[in-house]
Order: C-alpha cells, then sequence, then structure tokens
C-alpha cells in the first residue's frame, strides 16, 4: 500500500470516528428529557410535618426528589407573611448535584432574631436542562426559647454493657443527637430524654456563661481540680445493671480519658461525668423524673471512694458531704420504639 493510499484511508477512519462521535453525543444528549420537570415527594416540613420551628433551632426537611434531567442545585427561600424578615439557602452538595433519584434530608438553621409569626417556605429543585419545580407551604416560627444555661445532649452509640461498666464504644454513623436545654435554675425549658431501654447514649453536658460561650471544662481543666467533682444520677430509682439477673439493668459511667490541660485521667474513680455513657436498661423501662447532678466535694479524699455502682444513691448528700453545683431535672422516658 502506497503512502497516499494511507493517508486516505487514514482519514476515512478518522472522519467516521469523528462523525460517530458526533452522533453518540447527540445520541446523549438527546437522551436527557429536556422538558420533564424535576418531581419532589412529600416533603416534610419540621418535626413530624407540624411546620413548625423555634427561632435559635433548625428545621427538619425530609423529601424524595427525582430529576429525569439531573440535580443542578436545590434552593429553600423562607420570607416573612406581612414583614421584611426572609433568609435562604442553596444545596450544591455532590450528594444532590448530578443525581437523579435522591432523598434529601437536612436541617436548616432558623435565625434566632428572626420574628415570631407566619412565613412562607418555598423548596425549588432546579435540573441541568433549566426546568424547575417548586413546593410552597406556611411554616409558623416560634419565639426564640429562653436563653439556655446548660445543656444535656444524648447521642446513640455502639457498644455492649457488662456490669457496671461498658464494652467497645464507638460512634454510630447517621444519628441525630436528642438535646435537652436548661434554665439558670435547672428547670427544663426545651426537651426530654426520649430513649430505647437497651440503647447505650453519650451524654455530654454544657455549660454556658453569659456571652454564651461554653464553661463546663471548668470543672475537669486538671487533676488538681477535677478531684473535688463527680456526677450522679438522681431522684428515680434504678435497677443497676451489675444487680440485674439478665444485664439489662442501668449503667451511668463517667468517661472523660483527657484533663483540659491535655493530660490522660488515669482509671474509673477518676472520671468525673462532663461525658458519661448510659443505658436505662430494659428492667428500667417507662418514665422516670430523674436529676443530674455534679457535686463538689468537701475535700479530695472523697471521691477516689466512689465506685461505678454509686451513682444512684438516694442518700448521695450524707454519704458524700460538700455541694450540688449543677443540678438539672429532666423527663426520661425508656420505651421501646423511641430514639
Amino acid at each position: 500500500m502506497n503512502t497516499k493510499t494511507r493517508n486516505i484511508n487514514f482519514l476515512l477512519l478518522f472522519t467516521a470516528l469523528f462523525f460517530g462521535f458526533l452522533s453518540s453525543c447527540k445520541k446523549d444528549n438527546a437522551d436527557i428529557p429536556v422538558t420533564t420537570k424535576p418531581t419532589i415527594g412529600t416533603l416534610e416540613i419540621g418535626s413530624g410535618n407540624n411546620k413548625t420551628v423555634k427561632a435559635g433551632t433548625d428545621l427538619h426537611l425530609e423529601g424524595d426528589i427525582v430529576a429525569e434531567a439531573l440535580i443542578d442545585k436545590i434552593e429553600i427561600e423562607i420570607h416573612q407573611e406581612g414583614g421584611s424578615f426572609k433568609f435562604a439557602k442553596i444545596y450544591t452538595d455532590e450528594k444532590y448535584v448530578g443525581k437523579k433519584n435522591v432523598t434529601f434530608h437536612e436541617h436548616i438553621d432558623i435565625p434566632s432574631e428572626a420574628p415570631a409569626g407566619q412565613y412562607h417556605f418555598h423548596f425549588t429543585v432546579t435540573d441541568k436542562a433549566g426546568n424547575t419545580t417548586t413546593v410552597e407551604s406556611p411554616l409558623t416560627v416560634q419565639a426564640s426559647e429562653a436563653r439556655a444555661s446548660y445543656k444535656l445532649i444524648f447521642t446513640e452509640v455502639k457498644g455492649s454493657a457488662h456490669g457496671n461498666h461498658f464494652h467497645d464504644l464507638a460512634d454510630k454513623d447517621n444519628v441525630e443527637p436528642t438535646t435537652i436545654s436548661f434554665d439558670n435554675t435547672g428547670k427544663a425549658i426545651a426537651g426530654h430524654a426520649h430513649l430505647k431501654p437497651a440503647g447505650i447514649y453519650k451524654i455530654e453536658l454544657k455549660q454556658f456563661d453569659a456571652n454564651s460561650k461554653e464553661i463546663q471544662g471548668q470543672y475537669i481543666k486538671n487533676k488538681t481540680t477535677a478531684d473535688y467533682y463527680k456526677a450522679f444520677l438522681t431522684n428515680a430509682p434504678f435497677v443497676l445493671n451489675s444487680k440485674s439477673k439478665n444485664e439489662s439493668g442501668a449503667i451511668f459511667q463517667p468517661r472523660e480519658t483527657k484533663y483540659e490541660d491535655g493530660t490522660a485521667v488515669n482509671g474509673a474513680l477518676e472520671t468525673t461525668g462532663i461525658i458519661t455513657y448510659f443505658t436505662a436498661g430494659k428492667d428500667n423501662e417507662g418514665e422516670k423524673k430523674v436529676v443530674y447532678v455534679l457535686r463538689k466535694f468537701s475535700d479530695s479524699a472523697t471521691k477516689p471512694k466512689i465506685t461505678r455502682d454509686d451513682w444512684n444513691h438516694s442518700d448521695y448528700v450524707t454519704r458524700y458531704p460538700g455541694e450540688d453545683v449543677i443540678k438539672l431535672s429532666f423527663e426520661l422516658h425508656a420505651e421501646e420504639g423511641e430514639d
């Protein structure tokens, strides 16, 4: 085959490939239905779809989206009826953009300065062909709750109960914490604990100063300070796991691993309870009114005598001389089907 013939054949092959590529692109583009708008399934707005949220908290949103031409962006706009207050958020995350079928599940923060009243909610999906679909709904914004002086945050974790402590504790994926907020007297102003009886929960204590800065670290800033403090869960009796016939009782295990100065907490008797792990156990199903207590002892010799089974004594005040620096009262519901 001479050079001229080879060049002609190469040119014909290149031309065929090029037009084949264009044809393929046209076919791919033709597969995208540019006129089919995205669809939005039933959109849950607020807890239990109650279309209500408090200023300063977050709004739960969940719904299924189908976009034949693939999602380009998701926009949320909330504006006050008869007023000027409004805010918006756009989602262009990888978990949504370029997808055909997704479940949208987000919690959008509602500004604490949002005036209480009636609002209008817009949820818009735009696909890559430029088509849009919008769901609209009324939304009630309630007044911001009183400023929290304390919080207890319950987060379900993995692990197993044994005697008076836990083994193999680890975080769980896709878990939404439950938060109980308290005023400066220790009275619950928002939330209560709905827990699975056999579930294991990490409990984090938060304390705030007048500027809403966290200050709970003051009790465990170093070993010398922490030696005077210990947390208890009181007011209601529990069947302890160590006393349970079937390992189905309660455990309340303080479990910090470091002091605020970075040094390690050495052993169970040194732990304080700014972080604890808790299970109610099936032996304690039902509702209880309990009190989380952080007690300051009269001397540092008391704390080393307190074991993991000493967190629920009704006479803790006389057993362990000192003063309660924090007392947080709340309802605890340990019931099947609860989260």
